[in-house]
């Protein structure tokens, strides 16, 4: 038996000497409470009984990356099976599967079965020492255990070793089963691709690369630039190390992207065959303008004439590597769709985190109608892009047609299904219209499933209902859909009818009558666009595509799930006809014009059009329009660590209007850029961001004059993705030197990365680095991954697992404590209820017998002295039973024949002695009287 609170025995001394003092009572009833006092101390104390029979635990962890050898996985399922047959009654296996992160399978437990792997897990990375953790946190403290690794030993992240030390201390042990690829083949690996970390603009500069051979082989080399070629040829290569020097010199600033691709025909390891590296090169900061005018449009021009570096991009996916040493993008009517899910949070980061500039003009592909809205981008804007009742000049009915088949279940990265969104994106669409709208939904796979019939919207929406539509099976009938969606909206007597079909790009079948369908629809003034889903070379684009025309409508293609809010919320947007104004209107000064600028006041000019936005709280307007809506023409404000600027108007097309002749026009484009362009401090020299890479370990620096050490006390590292995936990791830095601050970061697989320095308010770019694969493909034998799989055994007392039989056979059983205080309590109640008793009906019983005989004995002795009283003569010398010697209360004996009958004496004791009294020996005798008849009674 053990004590879990054994502190709780000093109880025993106040409480002891607590009923010494107020609860002492004579006989066993002081028995009983001391007994309860010690029971009820011994069940605070917690005692446990300990029973060694309580089995072991094993928990399997199983790498899942990418180095792991083909058919591994189901290697793995084959020895967990063996081992879960192995278990002796009480034993408990659990399963954790791990790449870049570990995940639980099976929690140890008795009577679950692992029955195959189901969690999702990064490949491109293995970090054992991170599922050797959750192994600790899975194994109970009170029971003994196990750890089976099943792994090729090849780990990125954290040193394993300090994991197996933790788990060691415990006294548990880490046995391994080594599994990995065949290594008798070739392997030609790019280990290192090494470029300065900056360079200025037209200075030349060396590459070097080292590419590492297990023996001597024949190959090419291939040495990229931004995906151009630069150097292409044969070479040969030695084993071990090779050292490769390539010169280059580039000749504007940004960012060079470097490749380099070794190839050999015998290669078995295919994945580290390609070396990555990023240089800056330096140079003032420029402007990105994003543009389907190209490079001589009116803003490309302006900026350039008023000495400002100007870069022309068409629209497309832009990367932060495209966003590198730029101070300022701008996008002239550009469609969000262009720019690609991944760009928008580029742009979000770019401005909030990176301290870039954002100029955003107008027209038919920008701000609400260009898909915006619901964007990362419209967080940045100074301007709202919501569609208010007041701008609608015609009410309209929408019938919204969802895909539900058995594709859309299909779950995104970010763990929501394709149908979770598309029913977002309905809520999303359904949202911007007003109470004179109708609107319809339906999900259709074969069949159709109404949701929502033809309503007013003033009648109420349900939008939890379609928020959480459905997926079912089979392929989306488009015939089907159709034909309800005719239906539906023929119901509508609406000026405005339009009909939304979103379906799976590579599942859309039956398409039946579609061309009689549309052309109805079309002869009735009804319009129909397609949402696909996928891409426009998937095998039935061309179908979606077909429907979109002959329906009047547009065609979208979401490539990312994630988009299908935003591109709803525009088809919305588009089909009101409510977020441009197509008009000529004469714009006014804002209260806040100077703040960003000379620019001339003398007169104002007439824009042809506008996108109607409303101004946000806290943001400064520039220009207004001088129509009903007043309605923001220029307004900007600071936002994150960046700056952004909306101008509503259409800077140079169709719309632009009269303001193209104005003589401020170019002064006021030069205001918008400069003003969202970073400062350019004077100290900024005094500080110099490094960043450098170790496997996937990137180290960010940052060297000062020791004389101009920061003010800021808490200075932080931004990690941001090339591709913008994912929130930017946050990292605080430390000093590393006394003119140095630094933070260490593991990279979480292939892909270029851009660290930003936080100082307070100030923002300083380090350079990028790049990952070209994953760690664990970088060239070793198999010896060193067996070696560290060994290490990890010996250090906490473990085995190579060659087989699972007698696994648990020889494991420590675990002690499984079985709690007694339960049972104390239970014994303490008992106990009580019994002093109660005795203390109240046994222990008080002799004092109330002899109280109750005292009083029998007293009436019996009245009785006889009255009788006689009333038949003696009377005397006047003495009274009767008086002798006149005896002193005063002494008795006269009686004779027996005078007692009568029924008086019940038998005999009367002689008198005592003068100085007892007289009550007491009356007392005594009737005693002796009445012991005499029981006798007689019983005859004994």
């Amino acid at each position: 038996m053990r004590l879990d609170f054994p502190q709780a025995l000093l109880l025993l001394i106040p409480l002891g000497l607590l009923l010494w003092r107020t609860g002492r009572v004579p006989g066993p009833p002081m028995w009983l409470r001391v007994a309860l006092v010690v029971v009820l101390v011994l069940a605070l104390a917690r005692p446990q009984w300990v029973r060694r029979s309580a089995g072991s635990d094993l928990v399997i962890l199983v790498d899942r990356s990418r180095s792991m050898p083909p058919g591994a996985e189901a290697q793995a399922q084959e020895l967990i099976e063996l081992a879960w047959r192995e278990r002796r009654p009480g034993d408990r296996v659990g399963v954790i599967s791990f790449g870049r992160e570990p995940r639980v399978e099976v929690a140890p437990a008795g009577g679950a079965r692992f029955a195959g792997f189901t969690q999702t897990v990064d490949p491109d990375a293995s970090d054992l020492a991170s599922a050797l953790d959750r192994a600790w946190d899975l194994i109970p403290r009170d029971r003994t255990g196990r750890v089976l690794v099943i792994s090729d030993g090849r780990a990125t992240g954290a040193d394993p070793r300090g994991a197996a030390r933790r788990l060691s201390a415990r006294g548990i042990a880490i046995d391994y089963r080594y599994l990995a690829r065949e290594t008798s083949g070739v392997d030609l690996a790019v280990t290192a691709l090494d470029v300065p970390s900056s360079v200025a603009v037209k200075e030349p500069f060396q590459l070097t690369a080292t590419v590492h051979a297990t023996e001597a082989v024949q190959g090419t080399v291939l040495l990229l630039r931004n995906g151009q070629p630069l150097v292409k040829g044969p070479y040969r290569f030695e084993p071990g190390p090779n050292l490769l020097t390539f010169r280059d010199l580039i000749d504007k600033p940004g960012v060079a992207s470097y490749a380099l691709e070794v190839e050999t025909p015998v290669d078995q390891v295919v994945e580290n065959d390609v070396g990555r590296a990023v240089l800056r090169v330096e140079g003032p900061p420029r402007v990105l303008l994003v543009s389907a005018q190209g490079g001589g449009g009116l803003l490309a021009r302006t900026v350039r004439e008023v000495g400002i570096d100007c870069e022309v991009k068409p629209p497309g996916p832009l990367s932060m590597a495209d966003l590198e040493g730029v101070g300022a993008l701008v996008l002239e009517n550009v469609d969000a769709s262009a720019l690609s899910e991944s760009g928008l949070q580029v742009i979000s980061q770019y401005v909030k985190e990176a301290g870039g500039g954002l100029v955003m003009t107008g027209g038919r592909k920008s701000f609400g109608e260009g898909g915006y809205r619901r964007s990362p981008v419209e967080d940045l804007l100074p301007v709202s892009l919501e569609m208010r009742q007041e701008q609608r000049k015609a009410a309209i009915a929408m019938s919204i047609l969802m895909d539900c088949s058995c594709s859309m279940g299909v779950t995104v990265p970010d763990g929501r299904t394709k149908m979770q969104l598309a029913g977002e994106g309905a809520v999303a669409a359904l949202q911007l219209l007003n109470e004179e709208d109708e609107a319809s939904v339906d999900v259709v796979d074969t069949e159709v499933h109404e949701l929502v019939p033809m309503t007013a919207v003033k009648d109420g929406l349900p939008y939890n209902k379609v928020a959480q539509a459905f997926s079912g099976g089979g392929g989306i009938y488009v015939g089907v859909a159709l034909e309800e969606g005719r239906r539906k909206i023929l119901e509508s007597h609406k000026a405005t009818r339009h009909v939304v079909l979103f379906a799976d790009a590579n599942d859309s079948e039956e398409p039946g009558r579609y061309k009689d369908i549309l052309a109805e629809l079309r002869a009735r003034n009804v319009t129909v666009s397609v949402i696909g889903m996928g891409k426009p070379t998937d095998s039935d684009a061309a179908l979606l595509q077909e429907v979109a025309t002959l329906g009047g409508g547009r065609i979208y293609f979401a490539e990312d799930a994630t988009s299908l809010p935003r591109i709803f919320s525009q088809e919305t947007i588009a089909v009101a006809r409510a977020a441009f104004v197509d008009a000529p209107v004469a714009v006014k000064p804002g209260g806040d014009l100077t703040l960003l600028g000379k620019v001339p006041r003398d007169e104002w000019p007439t824009v042809g059009g506008y996108n109607l936005t409303y101004l946000k709280p806290q943001a400064s307007v520039a220009l207004r329009s001088s129509d009903d809506n007043e309605a923001p023409i220029l307004a900007f404000w600071p936002k994150g660590t960046g700056r952004v600027v909306a101008f509503t108007a259409e800077a140079d097309g169709e719309y632009t209007g009269p303001i193209r002749d104005w003589r401020g026009y170019r002064a006021l484009i030069e205001q918008m850029v400069r003003w969202t362009m970073p400062p350019q401090p004077p100290e900024a020299r005094d500080f110099v961001a490094r960043a450098t890479r170790h496997g996937n370990d990137l180290h960010v620096t940052l060297d000062f004059d020791p004389d101009h050490a920061p003010a800021e006390l808490d200075p932080k590292v931004l990690i941001l993705s090339g591709d913008g995936s994912g929130a930017p990791a946050e990292l605080a830095m430390r000093w590393e030197d006394e003119d140095r601050l630094g933070a260490h970061f593991t990279l979480p697989g292939p892909g270029s990365y851009h660290p930003v320095v936080k100082l307070g308010n100030r923002v300083v770019r380090a350079p990028p680095v790049a990952l070209p694969y994953a760690p664990e493909f970088e060239p070793g034998s198999a010896k060193e991954g067996k070696a560290t799989l060994g290490a990890l055994a010996l250090l906490s007392g473990g085995v190579e697992r060659l087989s699972m039989t007698g696994l648990f056979q020889n494991a420590l059983e675990s002690e499984a404590p079985v709690p007694l205080a339960p049972v104390l309590v239970t014994v303490a109640l008992l106990m009580l209820l019994a002093e109660v008793f005795v203390r109240r009906f046994l222990a008080g019983r002799p004092e109330r017998v002899a109280e109750l005989t005292d009083h029998a004995l007293r009436a019996v002795l009245q009785q006889p002295a009255q009788m006689a009283r009333r038949t003696a003569p009377r005397k006047s010398a003495e009274r009767p039973g008086r002798s006149p010697s005896a002193g005063p209360g002494a008795a006269v004996p009686v004779p027996p024949s005078e007692v009568p009958p029924e008086a019940g004496v038998v005999a009367v004791a002689p008198a005592p002695a003068a100085s007892e009294p007289k009550k007491d020996a009356g007392i005594v005798s009737a005693l002796d009287m009445a012991r005499e008849r029981a006798r007689r009674r019983t005859q004994r």
